[in-house]
């Protein structure tokens, strides 16, 4: 609970910097229609969004990644380009792996799947421990009436 609580409040704040540089590009962009030559500042501005716009989907990723895993599911392949597609953030650990669309309709779905069977399992116990408790109860209550 706490995991997707720190989830949601981390992609609130780089979906607010999103904007927040997506407005910036724009205005740059703005700006720049006068018929100035903008030497690639509104390239750089969009290149920022991109970055910030792929964190956020390789944040997914990492979420998911890890519910799956606490839930024992298997994750599809890396070599699927379907499923993943490689991302360069331009540091020292090289492209990483991100779920595509796609992939993050699969593995939700994986996810979904797997949490409703775990709650049938809890539901079924559930009714037949409250069924029984009820079995007891008029066990009981017939006892005393033949007293």
């Amino acid at each position: 609970m706490f995991d997707y609580i720190r989830y949601r409040i981390h992609l609130a704040k780089l979906n607010k910097e999103f904007r927040r540089l997506l407005a910036k590009a724009e205005s740059i962009e703005r700006s720049y229609k006068q018929g100035e030559n903008d030497q690639g500042h509104i390239s750089f501005a969009y290149q920022e969004c991109f970055m910030v716009e792929k964190f956020i989907e390789y944040r997914k990723t990492c979420y998911y990644t890890a519910l799956a895993n606490r839930l024992g599911l298997p994750m599809p392949s890396n070599l699927d380009e379907t499923i993943y597609m490689s991302f360069d953030v331009g540091d020292e650990n090289g492209p990483k792996k991100i779920l595509t669309e796609k992939g993050l309709h699969l593995v939700r779905g994986q996810i979904r799947s797997e949490r409703k069977a775990r709650r049938d399992v809890v539901s079924f116990w559930f009714s037949v421990t409250t069924g029984l408790i009820g079995a007891v109860i008029g066990l009981i209550s017939v006892g005393h009436l033949i007293e």
